[in-house]
């Protein structure tokens, strides 16, 4: 009897002991399993309460123009057996968008997809399958107000929502299915560096918002812009600003991109990169008169797949930033534009094929190809024209 006692008395800790390691060690699974499941983006109006964990950290971001998808690159698309497959629009420049840390597309047409008939100019309709192709290519933010955004309705607009919503892992600014995604200010974090991304546009090309739900496109709003920017501030280690703006096929900075490019400067925005004139702009740094900040201005990236046919509105630009975090101090150390050419020529079929080359791919013998050869679309032509508008101190042809 005695020795049944002492042998319970050394077996009943014991087992006692292997309880709580194993329900320790199921409870820390589930928490790793719910930590890895976290997404990057954040889209709260609130600050992380969470430490810094890291000493310096760094952040290569890439941003791209207009994903400009007109008819003859939907039928591109479109292989006979019912399904759609874009994914060969990218891949001459995927390598560089899967690269970077966080990758940007202005997606100039709207994502209505198949509940709509598919359109081009000029009221647009785009299959879902260009924004899966894209998001292949390694995108994970898309800018989507644009003079477009109510070219399908609101109901465009909430298809478009839906698409972004089944796929979590990139997010999407400038159009809202909500008056609460309107008034929440969109953040994403990568190697500990939090960026608040926020997107407006100077209009829908005359299509009135619908009565009551305005909050429907961020328009290029003034008390809208600082409200949202102040937020930001609080919150985020980096501010841009995406606006729809400028002259179309106009390499000059308008009056208007000067307005509100002082705006944003007097806001204390950091980056401003712009969209919509389908031509390059320049690139700049623009000092604060009041408070010395510099910010970083890309006027315009032009297209980055279109089909349009005027020769510059077939030159685009990558722009490529590289911010470090030091101590909690942000700066930005490199800030670059690199060229693409949007190509296409007509094949067997009768169809057009589409890609996208940085210029440096670029050869005398694509450019012998390419529908618009006889326009003189060669790689001289389109480096001097790069030259021409972007300064040297930007501009990376290499």
């Amino acid at each position: 009897m005695d020795k049944k006692k002492n042998l319970a008395g050394v077996l009943i800790p014991v087992i006692l002991a292997v309880v709580v390691v194993i329900v320790f060690a199921i409870s820390g699974h589930i928490t790793k399993n719910t930590d890895n499941s976290e997404p990057t983006a954040q889209t709260t109006e609130q600050a992380s309460t969470e430490p810094s964990t890291l000493a310096s950290s760094k952040v290569n971001l890439v941003a791209v123009g207009d994903n400009l998808i007109h008819n003859t690159l939907i039928d591109a698309g479109d292989n006979g057996s019912g399904t759609l497959d874009y994914t060969s629009f990218y891949e001459q420049i995927k390598p560089d968008i899967s690269s970077a840390d966080i990758a940007v597309i202005n997606q100039e047409t709207m994502l209505g997809g198949a509940d709509f008939d598919y359109a081009g100019y000029p009221q647009f309709n785009t299959p879902w399958e260009v924004g899966t192709a894209a998001i292949d290519a390694g995108f994970d933010i898309f800018t989507c107000a644009t003079n477009h955004s109510m070219d399908v309705g609101f109901k465009g607009i909430e298809q478009e929502c839906k698409f972004f919503d089944e796929h979590p892992e990139v997010v999407h600014v400038g159009t809202n299915d909500t008056e609460e995604d309107y008034n929440t200010v969109v953040y994403y974090t990568k190697n500990d560096i939090k960026f608040a991304i926020l997107n407006y546009t100077y209009g829908t090309n005359g299509i009135s918002l619908p009565e009551g739900k305005s909050w429907c496109i961020n328009m290029m709003d003034k008390d809208k812009i600082t409200a949202d920017v102040t937020t930001a501030k609080q919150n985020a280690d980096v501010v841009i600003v995406f606006p729809h703006w400028g002259t179309e096929n106009s390499s000059e900075v308008s009056d208007y991109q000067k307005e509100y490019t002082k705006l944003f400067s007097d806001l204390g925005v950091d980056i401003v990169i712009g969209a919509h004139p389908h031509v390059l702009q320049p690139v700049e740094w623009v000092e604060n008169e009041s408070t010395g900040k510099k910010m970083l201005v890309y006027y315009s990236l032009g297209n980055f797949i279109s089909h349009q046919t005027s020769v510059d509105q077939l030159c685009g630009g990558m722009a490529k930033i590289t911010v470090e975090k030091n101590n909690g101090e942000i700066s930005i150390t490199s800030a670059k534009l690199t060229p693409v050419v949007c190509w296409y020529a007509k094949n067997s079929s009768g169809k057009f094929d589409f890609k996208v080359y940085k210029l440096a791919d670029y050869t005398d013998s694509l450019a012998s190809s390419h529908a618009q050869s006889s326009k003189g679309v060669t790689p001289d032509y389109f480096t001097n024209h790069c030259k021409d508008v972007v300064s040297d101190e930007f501009l990376d042809i290499s």
